[in-house]
């Protein structure tokens, strides 16, 4: 992996964002650009040190503040070692996002990403944008970032499913020393030549693997299972391009978006 595209909430960095993306950038070697924009409204005030919190604040933005942050995004990057670029977006700022993706190897997106700062509804309606349209996988930081000890491939036999396993590890082959664990939700275990197959591919590229088989066909039954993992990254790819108009509400993905403390990736098939 090369280049990573970074979109913050409300275009300024939080810090468990920031912290995410140079932790993956630091993993990769990859080269991490940094999209700005300014908003009206901010409602919680950012954070670019190591140490820190929100304090709830609503304050105002203005060009030169905006430059302040984009210098100390650049200052912490380069405290880090990671190789480190800047963007400002003005106009349509999906559209420019989108175009971005398609020659960037990774997205990494803040859960809260916004346009306007003011929404209350997560995810917003441009990491939603996002997440039907970019050209390339999207990983949404955690709220609060840890290393990670464990990759959760959600599965379900389909393609995308597949299709989003396979990104993942050749995304990201450092993770090979990391637990890989493969789990779906069905009555029935996962057909034995099919689990033949995956194991060998599991070991191929992870130390260690195991499959698990939620009885039963309900969403809560996997949000449940998730909730018991810690350290952990949860990889799903049947967030569709409809998906986000017809199934908004009622979607895995959206589900742990807005409530789970762990990194999740999405790829389209």
């Amino acid at each position: 992996m090369e280049k990573i595209l970074l979109v913050m909430c409300g275009g300024i960095p939080t810090k468990s964002a920031l912290d995410f993306a140079c932790y993956l950038s630091d993993m990769t070697r990859s080269r991490l650009t940094g999209f700005f924009y300014e908003t009206a409204i901010y409602e919680m005030e950012p954070e670019l040190e190591v140490t820190g919190s929100s304090n709830g604040k609503q304050i105002s933005y203005h060009p030169i503040e905006l430059k302040s942050y984009i210098s100390g995004f650049e200052q912490t990057c380069e405290n880090r070692g990671i190789p480190v670029s800047v963007r400002y977006l003005e106009g349509n700022i999906g559209e420019s996002i989108i175009a971005e993706s398609r020659f960037a190897d990774l997205i990494i997106a803040d859960a809260a990403v916004s346009v306007n700062s003011k929404t209350q509804e997560s995810p917003s309606p441009l990491l939603q944008h996002l997440l039907a349209n970019a050209q390339c996988p999207i990983m949404i930081a955690p709220s609060s970032f840890t290393p990670i000890q464990e990759v959760v491939y959600c599965y379900d036999g389909s393609p995308s499913a597949v299709f989003a396993m396979k990104q993942l590890t050749y995304l990201l082959p450092e993770l090979g020393e990391a637990k890989a664990s493969v789990v779906q939700i069905n009555d029935e275990d996962i057909p034995g030549e099919e689990k033949k197959h995956m194991l060998n591919w599991l070991s191929r590229h992870f130390e260690t693997s195991d499959i698990v088989t939620l009885k039963g066909k309900s969403e809560q039954a996997l949000f449940d299972f998730l909730l018991k993992k810690q350290h952990a990254l949860v990889v799903m790819g049947a967030y569709g391009r409809n998906m986000v108009s017809r199934l908004f509400r009622h979607s895995h993905a959206d589900l742990l978006i807005r409530t789970l403390a762990y990194p999740l990736f999405i790829t389209h098939y």
